[in-house]
């Protein structure tokens, strides 16, 4: 099988600047590594800086839309493509690649830098025998990716996208169920709160447990949560109950809902329910909350029990628990229908990709 370069495949490969951003409240959208995952940059809570500082971070190079980011740090080798109608500059620890549309197809190279023979060489030095802690450019350029024909790049690419369309579809779906529930979450316990209800702490309605580290586990089939979402599946669960995960590092906000059995990394709190038919109204409850603002870091943002625990909340009656919890559960299920989905469509799609690239499968064969 033919192969090309990083290098020959692409136009530009930059790092960006590496010093720390100035970060504000609005302005111009700096991408971070806890943005980039799965194939995919996510927009939707952006970090941002001012006109000043970002101008200097396109110095090397104005991001545009169909250039690809990889990570060079922890995570290494995440990547995802800028969208149109964004605006943006890479934080730190961050390259850019261009595809040359000659002859390589941005979408295939996209793809191709999440196969498995380029990810084993974004992580191991071929050079020296060693495994890499940091992707540097020269590394970087000479990385190797399956080469086929620039017309059959583009019909590997159209299969290849429209599993991420489902997948991205049904993503689009569950925000919308999400923003239904919180929407009925407000109608009851905001704008018709009860001033009968008890007012207590968050402690109170959940015991806040420390996640543990997992890179000793094996794989299997549970899940494991870190501020992102899903990281890996490892052999056991930390917890097989109903639960609220909350970051302890890094990007506060990212609040988690998990109904299944799962751990929990050592970033992340997970939480046991001290009432029945709490769960979910506490996972709407610290949404509403910007735990970033309750920050108790410094250089990294952290949160603590403590904090946690003494965040002041209503207590509902057990009636009105229970009420909430019939309203918003088919909402739930039809979450974790979607969920159970796309997680199929992207194993097909991870299937599917060496075979295709390497020729192994004729994209002409495939139906959907």
């Amino acid at each position: 099988m033919e192969y090309k370069t990083i290098k020959e495949l692409c136009d530009l490969v930059v790092d960006c600047p590496h010093s720390t951003p100035t970060w504000t409240e609005h302005g111009k959208i700096v991408i971070r590594n806890n943005n980039i995952k799965n194939g995919r940059i996510d927009f939707t809570s952006p970090s941002f800086t001012d006109d000043e500082h970002f101008a200097q971070r396109i110095k090397r190079a104005i991001p545009k839309a169909g250039d690809i980011v990889i990570t060079r740090e922890a995570p290494m080798g995440e990547v995802g493509m800028i969208p149109e109608g964004i605006e943006c500059c890479l934080g730190q620890r961050m390259v850019l690649l261009r595809a040359n549309e000659r002859i390589c197809d941005k979408h295939y190279l996209l793809y191709g830098l999440q196969s498995q023979v380029v990810q084993h060489q974004i992580s191991w030095s071929e050079g020296t025998g060693t495994t890499v802690s940091n992707l540097r450019i020269p590394h970087l350029e000479q990385i190797r990716v399956p080469y086929v024909p620039l017309d059959q790049q583009k019909k590997i690419s159209s299969v290849l996208y429209a599993l991420e369309d489902k997948i991205e579809n049904n993503r689009k779906l569950n925000d919308n169920l999400q923003q239904q529930a919180q929407a009925i979450y407000t109608s009851m316990f905001i704008n018709s709160a009860d001033p009968a209800w008890r007012q207590g702490h968050l402690s109170d309605l959940i015991t806040v447990k420390y996640g543990k580290d997992h890179k000793k586990l094996s794989d299997g089939c549970y899940p494991v949560y870190g501020s992102g979402g899903i990281m890996r599946y490892v052999e056991r669960p930390l917890y097989d109950k109903e639960s609220v995960l909350i970051p302890r590092k890094g990007t506060l906000n990212n609040v988690i809902y998990v109904n299944q059995p799962f751990w929990s990394v050592d970033t992340m709190f997970y939480t046991e329910m001290r009432l029945p038919n709490v769960a979910k109204y506490v996972f709407h409850f610290i949404k509403s909350k910007d735990l970033a603002s309750m920050n108790a870091g410094s250089a990294v943002p952290s949160m603590t029990t403590d904090i946690l625990n003494a965040i002041e909340v209503a207590i509902p009656s057990a009636q009105d628990l229970e009420k909430f919890e019939k309203l918003v559960s088919p909402l739930y299920r039809a979450v974790q229908k979607n969920n159970i989905q796309s997680a199929k469509l992207a194993e097909l799609r991870d299937t599917l990709l060496p075979k295709l690239m390497s020729g192994e499968l004729d994209v002409a064969n495939i139906r959907f």
